[in-house]
């Protein structure tokens, strides 16, 4: 049964995309919202016209209070909403009525919402492994929506979804604080690598947030977890523990002999397919293919129903993704590899040589596991206020040179590569965009309109 809200009064603070879902979700059913944005107005507005807002933003608000102002205690509201980037110490928080309940967008939503609900999250791979899960489930007939954290929220689609229908959600660690009743019937941590440490006071406050994840599976459910992140292996959980990786760990999806094979309660093994026929065949990718392998089995697949949406999965924007050709030279679009842990999964064992283009804004992260996947990287071309503690980290190890704008890195990337004969311009920054651009998407578009300036034959648009 759905939450009563009609009448109630809520307050939303962050207004942007999922508190502009949330308030429509609301307000869809009676309920009286409030949002709040410490942005000033015009500010706000702007990022309603970048993130396609425009039309959802009037339905989800009876009054919105931007630029700092706040609103009267009395009366006092039902529950507050707050988006990820709300931080737990927010003023508008700590002066709140005792009774009042606050939770993020996608617990609202799961309040709402009828269909099975798997949720994923990790520090890298989420939002290609819920997409691909999603992808998996379609090809079996059934209605699944990949939502949350890669940038659809689920409160957009919660009260439409029956019983039949799934909901796959991405969930970051912010998205986690704040949940209290949402039950996946199957769940999966990827990894864990640091992350967000502008935001933790330290590793151990991130990797906590991420094991509530663990906590949220019930009986009866599932939780999938790779071999490689010994601390969720070990987290305790009231669901069963499907592990996927290595075999040898006890992995139930797993690699050998160039097949993905599954492996049954009883030991028993299926080949799902060939390895070599996935649709996203790169090292991280490989990984993200058994973590969705895993969940499938999870949530009742048979391996032979596995293979068809593992195939032709066509991968997302921004992630491992091939824009455009220019003579010899590919040029790759992995703006979401924001942090260290990504650019390292993704340069492993690289096929082609590399020029590498990183930096932005810092969250707090060490740059100098950088320097053990440098095998393939012929030069690294620096941007942003980050740059130069990367060419640091790097120093000795590869040539770093310094870039003003991407667009500059860009085609000076396409000089290095030329001369290197069947080399990758690689975005992969380890690093947040907000220095230069309004997010990672904004950031990996400004690349491809870069390499198509070039003069490059594309494979994406902006």
């Amino acid at each position: 049964m759905a939450m009563d809200v009609r009448d109630k009064l809520f307050w939303v603070l962050g207004a942007a995309r999922s508190g502009c879902a949330a308030g429509a979700l609301l307000r869809r059913h009676g309920a009286r919202v409030v949002g709040i944005d410490d942005q000033q107005e015009a500010a706000l507005g702007r990022r309603w016209e970048q993130e396609g807002l425009t039309d959802l933003a009037p339905r989800a608000f009876d009054d919105l209070l931007t630029g700092g102002r706040r609103p009267e205690l009395a009366p006092a509201p039902e529950a507050v909403i707050i988006s990820p980037g709300v931080r737990p110490d927010h003023d508008l928080l700590a002066g709140l009525p005792d009774g009042v309940e606050v939770m993020g967008e996608l617990e609202l939503a799961s309040r709402f919402c009828r269909a099975e609900l798997v949720a994923i999250t990790g520090t890298n791979g989420k939002s290609t492994t819920t997409a691909w899960c999603a992808h998996v489930l379609g090809h079996q007939g059934r209605r699944a929506e990949a939502v949350g954290n890669l940038g659809r929220p689920l409160a957009l689609v919660a009260d439409d979804l029956g019983p039949r229908d799934v909901a796959v959600v991405e969930v970051s660690s912010f998205q986690l604080e704040s949940m209290r009743t949402f039950r996946p019937r199957a769940a999966a941590v990827l990894n864990l690598a640091p992350d967000h440490m502008d935001r933790y006071p330290d590793l151990a406050a991130y990797y906590a947030a991420k094991r509530i994840m663990a906590s949220l599976v019930p009986a009866g459910g599932s939780l999938v977890v790779w071999t490689g992140c010994p601390e969720a292996m070990a987290w305790p959980t009231a669901g069963a523990r499907v592990p996927y990786g290595d075999p040898d760990l006890g992995a139930r999806v797993y690699e050998r002999d160039g097949l993905l094979l599954a492996r049954d309660a009883k030991g028993v093994a299926a080949a799902i397919m060939p390895v070599s026929e996935l649709a996203l065949p790169s090292p991280p990718n490989r990984i993200n293919a058994q973590a969705v392998a895993a969940l499938g089995l999870a949530l009742g697949l048979q391996p032979q129903e596995l293979a068809p949406g593992l195939k032709d999965f066509p991968g997302l924007p921004h992630r491992h993704q091939l824009v455009g050709r220019l003579g010899s030279v590919d040029f790759v679009n992995d703006s979401k590899a924001t942090n260290v842990h990504a650019v390292c999964a993704g340069l492993r064992g690289y096929p082609r040589p590399v020029v590498l283009i990183a930096g932005g804004s810092g969250k707090g992260e060490d740059f100098s596991p950088l320097a053990e996947v440098m095998d393939a990287v012929g030069k690294v071309l620096v941007i942003g206020e980050e740059g130069p503690r990367i060419a640091a980290a790097l120093g000795g190890v590869v040539s770093c040179e310094a870039a003003g704008t991407l667009e500059e890195a860009v085609a000076r990337g396409a000089r290095l590569a030329a001369e290197m004969d069947g080399a990758t311009v690689l975005l992969s920054p380890a690093c947040a965009s907000f220095d230069m651009f309004a997010n990672y998407r904004d950031r990996g578009r400004a690349f491809i309109a870069a390499v198509a300036g070039l003069g490059a034959e594309m494979t994406a648009l902006t």
